[in-house]
C-alpha cells in the first residue's frame, strides 16, 4: 500500500530544490519563458527547440526531449501546456500533470527519490497560469484552484508535491489560505500543535534554527560515515587503516584519517589537517546538491539568526531563493563568523566550518578538542541562541560534543540563578527521528522533544518487523522507516513554516482582489487610493512611513 502524499509550499525556486520531477509551464506553442533555463538545466546557447517533447501540442504534459534522468541529483524535467479559459481550468492542467509523470515515470522516480532517501517521490511545480497563462489578475483564485487539486492529487497518486511560490505575496497568500482550509497533514493532533507553536515563536522573531547533516543528506550529500569512507577511499589508504577504523568512533575515524595522511605526505599535522579539509570541501562540491525540501522549509520561515554544524552551503542557497522583501530582491545571508552581521540581512554561524573555506572545517578528534583555541567566540555565540531565543533544532543527533557542552553549560547556569517549572524546555525543541524515551529523559527540561508521526492510516503503509528476516532485509526495512521518520518531520515542518507566516503583502495587492467579499474588495481599493495619496503628500515624512506601512500590505503593487 502507497502512502497518501502531501502538498507542500514552499517560498524559492524550482532550480534551488532537490526534487525527483520539476514542471515547466509554457504554451501549445511551446514557448518557454527564459527565466526557466535553469530549472530545465539548459546549457548557454541551448534552444529550446532541442528539449521540446515530441507530440507536443494543446493540452500536453510530457518529459523533455533530452532526458537528464542520468545526471546526479538532477529531476526529471516536464513542460506543461497551462493554457486555461478558467482559474479552475489551471488548476485542473496542474493536476494533470502530476497524474503524467506518475504514470510515465512512476518506478523510475520512486526508485530515485528512494535512492535521495525520500519516502516518497517529490514533483515541484511552479505557481502556474499567472503569468502569461491570462490570469494574473485572478490571482486569489488560481491559487485557491492549485491548492484544491494539488493536494487531492498528491493524497490519490501517493507522491508529495511542492507548489513553488517564487514571490513573497503568494507565497503569503497560500499560506493563509492553507490555514483557513485546515486540510488533514497526516500528523498526530499533539504534533500539529507543537508545529503551531513553534510557528508562533517564529512570526514573532522568537525562534532560532540549529540543524545538521540530516537536513543535507536528503539533498544528496553524504552522512558523517559515508564522508569518511569516501575520504578513505579518495586518499587511497591502506585495508590496515579501513580495517582499524571499524572499531573507532566517528572522531577518532577521522583522525587516524589524518594522522594516515601525515605518516604518508610527511607533512605537519597543521598542514594536514588543512588538506583533509581541502578533500572534504571537493567531496560536497563535486556533489552538485540542490537545496533539500527541508533547507527550502527552514528558509521560508524568515528566521534571522541560524547556527549549523554543516559545510554546505544549501541553507544560504535556500535562503537567497525564497528572496528577500517583498519588492522581489535576493535576500543576502551573512555567513558567520566571515561576515559582519547586519541587522537588515539573516545570519548562519557556521560552528564547524564551511566549503569554500577548507582550513576551517572541523572534522577530527584533535580539532574539536582544540575548539576553543579557535572558535570560542562561535561558541559563545550559540549559547547566547540559547540563552535569547527558542531555539528549534533539526537534523542533528544530539551527539556533538561542543554543542552537547554549550547545552548543559546554558541549563547549568539558568538552574542555578532562576527558579523555573522543571517541565518546561529550558532551551528550545528537538525535531527527533525516533521514539526513545531514554533521549527524552536526558533532556527534559532542556529541550522539548518531539517525534513526529503519521496517523493510523498512514502506518498502514509502514515496513513491519519479521523475526525471521534476513541482515539484508533488516537493512532495507530499516532504511525505509528512516525515510519514513524523516518524511514525516518534513511534513510537521511544512506546517511549522504555514503557521510561520504572518505578514501579509497580498492583502491590498490588486491582483489578489479577485476573492474578496462584497465589503472586502471596495476596502482594498479605498486603502490603496490612501496610500498612493499619502505618498504624494510627500512634505511630511511622517505620511511617507504611513505610504510604506500600507505598501507592506500590497498597496503599493502593479497589476502586471
Amino acid at each position: 500500500m502507497t502512502a497518501d502524499g502531501h502538498l507542500f509550499v514552499v517560498n524559492g525556486r524550482l532550480e534551488a530544490l532537490s526534487a525527483d520531477a520539476v514542471v515547466i509551464p509554457t504554451d501549445a506553442d511551446f514557448r518557454v519563458e527564459q527565466w526557466w533555463r535553469a530549472a530545465a538545466g539548459l546549457e548557454p546557447g541551448t534552444p529550446w527547440s532541442q528539449v521540446e517533447p515530441a507530440g507536443w501540442g494543446h493540452g500536453a504534459a510530457l518529459p523533455a526531449r533530452t532526458s537528464r534522468r542520468a545526471t546526479k541529483n538532477r529531476p526529471e524535467v516536464w513542460f506543461l501546456d497551462t493554457i486555461a479559459t478558467t482559474p479552475e481550468g489551471v488548476g485542473d492542467a496542474a493536476r494533470r500533470a502530476v497524474a503524467a509523470i506518475v504514470e510515465h515515470s512512476g518506478d523510475r522516480i520512486r526508485a530515485a527519490a528512494e535512492t535521495a532517501g525520500r519516502d516518497l517521490p517529490l514533483v515541484a511545480l511552479p505557481i502556474i497560469g499567472t503569468g502569461y497563462g491570462g490570469h494574473r489578475l485572478r490571482r486569489g483564485q488560481v491559487i485557491s484552484a492549485l491548492l484544491a487539486t494539488l493536494h487531492d492529487s498528491a493524497r490519490e497518486l501517493g507522491v508529495d508535491v511542492a507548489l513553488v511560490a517564487s514571490n513573497r505575496a503568494d507565497y503569503s497568500a497560500l499560506q493563509h489560505r492553507r490555514r483557513m482550509l485546515a486540510r488533514p497533514t497526516g500528523l498526530a493532533a499533539d504534533v500539529i500543535a507543537r508545529a503551531q507553536a513553534l510557528g508562533t515563536h517564529a512570526a514573532r522573531g522568537d525562534l532560532a534554527l540549529f540543524f545538521g547533516a540530516g537536513v543535507s543528506i536528503a539533498a544528496g550529500l553524504p552522512s558523517w560515515g559515508r564522508l569518511l569512507t569516501e575520504l578513505v577511499a579518495k586518499l587511497e589508504l591502506d585495508d590496515d587503516v579501513r580495517e582499524r577504523m571499524e572499531d573507532l568512533g566517528p572522531l577518532e575515524q577521522a583522525e587516524l584519517i589524518q594522522v594516515a595522511l601525515a605518516d604518508r605526505s610527511a607533512r605537519a599535522k597543521s598542514d594536514t589537517q588543512k588538506a583533509l579539509g581541502d578533500r572534504v570541501s571537493r567531496i560536497i562540491r563535486a556533489a552538485s546538491a540542490r537545496p533539500s525540501l527541508s533547507h527550502a522549509l527552514l528558509a521560508g520561515m524568515r528566521v534571522r539568526q541560524a547556527a549549523t554544524t554543516n559545510y554546505d552551503r544549501l541553507y544560504e542557497q535556500a535562503v537567497t531563493a525564497a528572496g528577500g522583501p517583498t519588492d522581489g530582491r535576493p535576500a543576502v545571508i551573512d555567513r558567520l563568523p566571515w561576515d559582519r552581521a547586519s541587522t537588515e540581512r539573516p545570519w548562519l554561524l557556521k560552528m564547524h566550518g564551511d566549503v569554500e573555506h577548507p582550513d576551517s572545517i572541523v572534522l577530527s578528534r584533535s580539532s574539536f578538542v582544540h575548539y576553543d583555541n579557535r572558535w570560542k567566540p562561535v561558541g559563545s555565540l550559540v549559547q547566547s541562541l540559547m540563552m535569547t531565543k527558542h531555539l528549534l533544532v533539526v537534523g542533528a543527533s544530539m551527539t556533538d560534543d561542543n554543542l552537547l557542552r554549550f547545552a548543559y553549560e546554558v541549563a547549568g547556569l539558568r538552574a542555578s540563578v532562576t527558579t523555573h517549572d522543571p517541565d518546561a524546555p529550558e532551551i528550545g525543541t528537538v525535531l527527533h527521528l525516533a521514539d526513545d524515551a531514554a533521549f527524552s529523559r536526558l533532556w527534559k527540561g532542556r529541550f522539548d522533544v518531539v517525534v513526529p508521526t503519521l496517523d493510523a492510516g498512514q502506518r498502514d503503509a509502514a515496513p513491519t518487523p519479521d523475526p525471521t528476516e534476513s541482515d539484508d532485509a533488516r537493512r532495507l526495512r530499516e532504511a525505509a522507516e528512516r525515510r519514513r521518520a524523516a518524511r514525516a518531520l518534513t511534513v510537521m515542518l511544512d506546517v511549522v513554516a504555514m503557521h510561520a507566516e504572518r505578514e501579509a503583502p497580498h492583502l491590498l495587492d490588486a491582483r489578489y482582489v479577485d476573492e474578496r467579499s462584497k465589503e472586502a474588495a471596495p476596502l482594498v481599493a479605498e486603502l490603496r487610493r490612501l496610500a498612493k495619496s499619502a505618498r504624494a503628500i510627500g512634505a511630511d515624512d511622517a505620511w511617507t512611513q504611513l505610504a510604506d506601512s500600507l505598501d507592506q500590505f500590497g498597496a503599493g503593487s502593479t497589476d502586471r
